[in-house]
């Protein structure tokens, strides 16, 4: 079952809240996924949710779910080469505590992260487009994000998304569109 909105702030309100990896990573698991689990190298499909702040803190900085639809795609592992959508040519990286954040994530999981800076947007920071200074994502602050690993190898998303003609909002998701 999904947990509800309350259920979920509530889950991810302690600090304590999770695993905290070696790398600084605090990984905490929603919804156990029960497909298959990628390994290093594997394609996956991710919806990714990212606040500057706290989760649920406003508007996210970024956000697959209210892009196109689409979920971001890499290989795991390798989170310089994302793409997202038709023609498939890479478009931009997630941070490398994103890509760590769905190891050991099973298809159809969520989780929750809190990513230090150092593994998120770094001394960078996620500017504003035609920023000027504002920034989405401060330099030097960690993020918060959501992950739904929506194909973690089943295929599902491969062979939807790669399909000509089909609408931009498909999400990859059963009985969603």
């Amino acid at each position: 079952a999904t947990p509800s909105n309350e259920e979920l702030r509530a889950a991810s309100r302690s600090p304590e809240a999770g695993v905290l990896r070696p790398s600084g990573l605090r990984v905490i698991d929603l919804v156990e996924g029960d497909g298959p689990l990628p390994a290093l190298g594997d394609r996956v499909y991710v919806h990714i949710k990212v606040w500057g702040s706290s989760f649920d803190a406003g508007e996210p900085a970024y956000a697959t779910w209210a892009a196109d639809g689409r979920p971001s795609m890499w290989f795991l592992g390798e989170p310089s080469a994302v793409v997202v959508g038709p023609p498939y040519v890479p478009t931009t990286t997630v941070p490398a505590g994103i890509d760590e954040g769905v190891l050991g994530m099973r298809e159809g999981g969520w989780r929750r992260l809190v990513v230090p800076a150092s593994a998120a947007y770094g001394a960078e920071g996620l500017p504003r487009p035609g920023g000027r200074g504002l920034f989405k994502v401060p330099p030097n602050s960690p993020i918060f994000v959501d992950l739904r690993l929506v194909d973690g190898g089943g295929g599902g998303c491969d062979r939807l998304l790669r399909l000509q003609g089909l609408p931009k909002s498909i999400s990859c998701i059963p009985g969603k569109i």
